[in-house]
């Protein structure tokens, strides 16, 4: 046990703990006489209404200490608490903060059961083909036929549902305070009876209605079967949910419980454990099973919320009682809306001195899910494994309390990127809107942008500079003049002499401009120039013309804030030798899921947060044809490198670079601006490879700039590769209206377009997934078409089977618009409208801009029997084209 885990913890952990307290310690009515949490979904319930009676809840029934002091004695003498009263304050008296409890008992079961279960043979109505209100397997044989007024109060019962005071442990909105709500656990919604499955649908939309009447915020759902048989009715388990959930309260969540694994699967690999395989081997152990080949909870619970329709009341309560799945399937949930995690006493292990702890893989899990913000529960601690010797029932929490603390304090910029977390906010319009003043001080509040600024500056400076003749440095979008300050010191830092040339659009900024002017810079060092840098004039003499632009005009996916458009203009005023800072800019892109933010675009809920941040509410009528800026949290890549066409995880789509206009080739008009805005439309096609079987909800965006020299400013998702603590940029969220399903080792075509008109620019995007098959050679290399290998029989051919393989599409992130696919790739002709070619850099020669990627496996010899391997795919879904012709989203370029 870690020293000094004790009660001090319940004030350090941010994260909820709750006690969860069955019937029976209530004591408030009868009650089954095993726990609830031993009840594992499908498996063994008790079906009889045998029942015992017991005491009010006392610390030694629930697990908690006694404390000091006369508070615990005050609690137990005080005959106006309810048992639910006195539990919720028992458990906060030995430092849980809430309880979790069964709102009914088993009066309401037993009721239940008679009114809506009967055996076949004692059914007049039953059928031998479709099979209707019949008894569970596990149901004894009643003593006697249901007689009609059974009949008749069952249907009484259906047209009209309600509970029995003498049914419910819970009859106050004071009790539902503090506490979480249990729903029957032993309702069958996805049985293989079809009058049970109704009949659980009514009993669950009454127990729903009677949580609302209360108040109750919080319910847990009994679990889907992970029976195969009942497999088939998951369905059913989903629409009566969906259903259900109309009846929720306005702040309810309900929370489906899932063991983190199949229950059915490790009973069955149980009852193998001692059997022998074919060539006398012992199987393979049950657990050990699970943590390689299980992906039930996920399967299952992407099925729900996907026939639920990414409801925003819907979440899991995650039940740790089970063995643990592969770690990929484990870090799945980190991108899923878990609420709460159930933990009961057996899914502890006991370390050295006999305490309890998890093993190392749940300490990661539950660390992972900690920024979440989910509720622990803790279960059975009264009746612990018998190798946790030492502790006690207070040990459980203490452990708990001492993994969720708080790390070390966090930084004000932490802080203030923690309130940004998951909010969709709308991409600024910097051309047709003027920012606010506070906009302006949060862009400017971020020191590591300027940092790298001021660095790129003092390189350019020291490399193009001349000790005694000063330069012209023109900061275009020069805001409040964060970059005028970074300038004039990294002037002094190079022993140059600059001029520098404050322009900006803004007339707001520029009063603040020129207030900083005459009290710290001065005129004779700062100029301050109010305009549009696209329509500006182009001074008059080369001598007066920039040495230097430097601007900060980059989004958070490079060019998504019109930063090639802007700076068309800007690059008017260099001199022909002159440099911009940024100097060229990639995006990026990278498959992911999100259901929280598909959620939360699917019930029109965009927040206009802090301005500087996003701007205003985007058309709910297209919220999904709009890329968002997002702080991203509950999300998860879907994609990783592939081993065989080495395609990266997170894929650069097209480059963006910036020199004097006189250089670039282009067609100008007579202000010198370009003729048309062709040449900044792009586009790109990626391919990512899916290791595991997954939900795409849209697309990541980051971008990296390379401002100068040795200098690159990056929100690239890779700490090692990322400008550590910038928060200047979050990332980009290109969502698609339907989410993409991914199955295991496939494919993902992406296609992403940068488009224009002579008034705006807009994106457009889209997906494909293709499942991946094992390699073939071909016979010959002039082989053009297929024949079944000899040892195929045609009679067992698929339809696929009987065309050519489907080739893997060229991955060419920066193919030139002329360029054909398979053709080698060649420099586009200057001023033509295609795309930049990647420099050669040995950043870029290292991320492969400009290359189309191999569709067969890299290294292969072309000729004979060498021939390199390629791949069947199969394709498996695809998405609508999104924000087609703009019709969501744009920004406007016109002035």
């Amino acid at each position: 046990m870690p020293a000094g885990t004790d009660g001090a913890y319940a004030n350090q952990s941010k994260v909820r703990v709750s006690l969860f307290i069955p019937t029976s310690t209530l004591g408030s009515a009868s009650s089954f006489s095993r726990s609830f949490s031993a009840l594992l979904p499908g498996h063994g319930e008790p079906t009889g209404p045998a029942v015992h009676q017991q005491a009010g809840p006392t610390p030694e029934t629930m697990g908690v200490p006694l404390g000091e002091g006369d508070a615990v004695h005050d609690i137990l003498r005080d005959a106006k608490l309810s048992p639910v009263a006195k539990a919720k304050r028992l458990a906060q008296a030995g430092g849980y903060d809430d309880i979790v409890l069964e709102m009914t008992n088993a009066r309401w079961r037993g009721r239940w059961e008679r009114l809506c279960l009967r055996s076949v043979a004692s059914d007049p109505d039953a059928s031998n083909t479709i099979i209707r209100s019949t008894s569970r397997a596990a149901l004894p044989e009643p003593a006697e036929v249901h007689d009609l007024r059974t009949r008749v109060e069952a249907e009484e019962w259906r047209a009209q549902p309600h509970f029995h005071r003498a049914e419910l442990n819970v009859t106050s909105s004071n009790d539902v305070k503090d506490a979480t709500l249990v729903l029957s656990q032993w309702l069958e919604l996805d049985s293989v009876d079809e009058g049970i499955r109704f009949d659980s649908e009514i009993a669950l939309r009454q127990e729903m209605e009677y949580a609302a009447y209360l108040g109750a915020t919080l319910l847990i759902l009994p679990s889907p079967s992970s029976d195969p048989e009942r497999r088939p009715y998951l369905a059913d388990y989903a629409r009566a949910l969906r259903s259900c959930l109309q009846f929720a309260g306005p702040l309810m969540k309900v929370a489906v419980r899932l063991p983190v694994s199949s229950p059915h699967i490790l009973g069955t690999m149980l009852q193998r454990q001692n059997t022998l395989t074919s060539n006398g081997m012992v199987a393979m152990p049950a657990a050990a099973y699970l943590r390689t080949n299980d992906n039930w909870a996920w399967e299952t619970w992407e099925a729900l919320q996907s026939l639920c329709d990414y409801h925003s009341k819907l979440c899991i309560a995650l039940d740790m009682s089970m063995p643990l799945p592969p770690s990929s399937s484990m870090m799945r949930w980190v991108s899923e809306p878990v609420s709460l995690l159930w933990l009961p006493s057996s899914s502890f292990l006991a370390n050295a001195k006999g305490y309890p702890v998890l093993s190392k893989s749940a300490q990661s899990l539950v660390q992972q899910l900690i920024p979440h913000m989910p509720r622990i529960i803790m279960s059975d601690i009264t009746t612990p494994p018998p190798q946790h010797t030492r502790g006690g029932p207070s040990a459980y929490l203490q452990y708990v309390r001492y993994l969720t603390k708080p790390k070390a304090p966090t930084t004000k910029l932490d802080a203030m990127v923690q309130n940004y977390h998951d909010w969709l906010q709308a991409p600024l319009q910097p051309m047709s809107q003027n920012l606010e003043a506070d906009v302006y001080s949060m862009f400017e509040s971020d020191p590591v942008k300027y940092n790298l600024y001021e660095e790129a500056m003092h390189q350019a400076l020291s490399q193009h500079g001349t000790p005694g003749v000063a330069m012209n440095v023109w900061i275009v979008g020069a805001g409040h003049g964060a970059l005028v300050d970074r300038c004039l010191a990294a002037a002094e830092r190079a022993s140059r002499l600059v001029h520098i040339t404050a322009l900006e659009k803004n007339p707001g900024a520029c009063v603040k401009l020129q207030s900083r002017q005459v009290t710290e810079w001065g005129s004779e060092r700062v100029h301050i120039l109010q305009g549009d840098m696209r329509t500006l004039p182009v001074p008059e003499t080369m001598n007066d013309r920039a040495d230097l632009v430097v601007s900060e005009l980059l989004g958070s996916f490079g060019d998504n804030e019109l930063a090639p458009e802007c700076l068309d203009g800007a690059m008017r005023f260099l001199k022909p030798t002159g440099v911009s800072i940024p100097s060229s800019y990639i995006p990026y892109i990278a498959p992911i899921t999100t259901p929280k933010l598909h959620a939360s675009i699917k019930a029109q809920n965009v927040h206009p947060h802090a301005k500087g941040i996003g701007m205003g509410m985007p058309a709910t009528s297209a919220n999904f044809d709009e890329p968002f800026v997002v702080m991203f949290k509950n999300m998860d890549f879907l994609s990783d490198l592939d081993d065989a066409c080495k395609w990266p995880r997170v894929q650069p789509c097209w480059r963006f670079e910036h020199t004097p206009m006189e250089n670039s080739g282009l067609i100008c008009d007579k202000n010198g601006l370009p003729l048309t805005n062709n040449h900044n439309v792009r586009s790109s096609m990626n391919t990512f490879y899916i290791p595991h079987a997954g939900v795409c909800h849209g697309l990541a965006g980051y971008f990296e700039a390379h401002l100068f020299g040795n200098v690159v400013l990056s929100i690239f998702p890779d700490k090692t590769r990322a400008s550590p603590n910038m928060v200047s940029w979050f990332p980009m969220f290109f969502p698609f209206r339907e989410p993409l399903y991914l199955p295991g080792n496939a494919e993902m075509d992406v296609h992403i377009w940068r488009l224009s008109d002579k008034n705006r620019v807009w994106y457009e995007w889209s997906a494909e997934a293709f499942l991946k098959l094992d390699p073939y050679k071909p016979a010959t290399p002039k082989s053009t078409g297929w024949t079944p290998r000899a040892t195929e029989d045609s009679r067992n051919l698929s339809a696929s089977d009987m065309l050519p393989p489907f080739i893997n599409a060229q991955h060419t992130p920066m193919m030139p618009s002329a360029s054909l696919p398979g053709a080698a790739a060649q420099p586009p002709a200057a001023g033509l409208g295609a795309a930049s070619p990647a420099v050669g850099t040995p950043e870029t020669a290292a991320l492969g801009l400009g290359l189309g990627m191999p569709t067969t496996v890299p290294g292969a010899d072309m000729t004979g029997a060498s021939m390199p391997q390629t791949f069947h795919r199969i394709k498996t879904g695809q998405t609508e084209l999104m924000n087609a012709g703009a019709r969501g989203s744009w920004l406007a370029i016109s002035t």
